[in-house]
């Protein structure tokens, strides 16, 4: 994931293209920074405040909401390596709800606390069109539905976004569900039984469409407790 941008505005020393009151900007103006960041957008009582564009030295742009020199609220965050997050912002990190484009295409949306993503949420992985849909705990996958593209799915538990413990596959092309156990990356096999139609339909539905304009809607209702892709190495 992208690192976060900090920003240099937090100085009093800058340069001030806007309406001063007692020496302090107020109103909508530019801010032009020692280490080559500007900031373009509402001053409220020498501070950034209300809707703003922030433009970093290295190329990184974030154009949103702040408070108190704080990002907070909705804001779109654009990488210096092209990397994408929009959504909700609490004292310049990522908290709440927001959908992150990676660099090379993969897509997480969901919920997200300190800068990672923690609660519900669906991770699409662009290169396999495979997808981990479930419960995420401080950056990992930790249970839910990995769904594959020729719509096999595996449900149970994961570790460190390797599945761990209890779980099943279900197998779309011979509506079969094998149930086992992953120990340290190894399964055992466990017995098989008939796979139910309602959840074949969801595997087909994603091996006949896998698109690239994935869009999980952020509705917890939404996103059952299951999980989604990943390699074992």
């Amino acid at each position: 994931m992208a690192e976060e941008e900090e920003e240099g505005g937090d100085t009093s020393e800058f340069t001030w293209s806007g309406k001063l009151v007692d020496y302090l900007p107020i109103g909508i103006g530019k801010a032009s920074f020692p280490n080559g960041d500007t900031y373009e957008g509402p001053y409220e009582d020498g501070k950034r405040n209300g809707k703003g564009k922030y433009t970093y030295k290295n190329g990184a742009i974030y154009d949103g909401q702040y408070v108190q020199n704080h990002k907070t609220g909705y804001g779109v965050m654009t990488y210096p390596d092209k990397g994408i997050y929009e959504g909700a912002w609490f004292k310049d990190q990522k908290h709440g709800e927001g959908k992150f484009t990676y660099p090379n295409k993969d897509i997480y949306k969901g919920e997200w606390k300190d800068n990672l993503r923690h609660g519900v949420g669906t991770y699409f992985f662009a290169i396999s069109m495979s997808q981990f849909m479930g419960d995420w705990h401080r950056g990992n996958f930790i249970s839910g539905q990995w769904q594959f593209r020729n719509g096999d799915i595996y449900e149970g538990g994961f570790a460190k976004n390797r599945p761990e413990g209890a779980g099943k596959f279900m197998f779309a092309a011979n509506k079969t569900t094998l149930y086992g156990t992953f120990a340290d990356t190894k399964w055992l096999s466990g017995r098989w039984k008939h796979t139910p139609v309602a959840v074949l339909a969801t595997g087909n539905a994603a091996r006949k469409q896998p698109s690239m304009t994935f869009d999980p809607a952020m509705v917890r209702a939404n996103q059952p407790s299951f999980v989604i892709p990943m390699r074992f190495c």
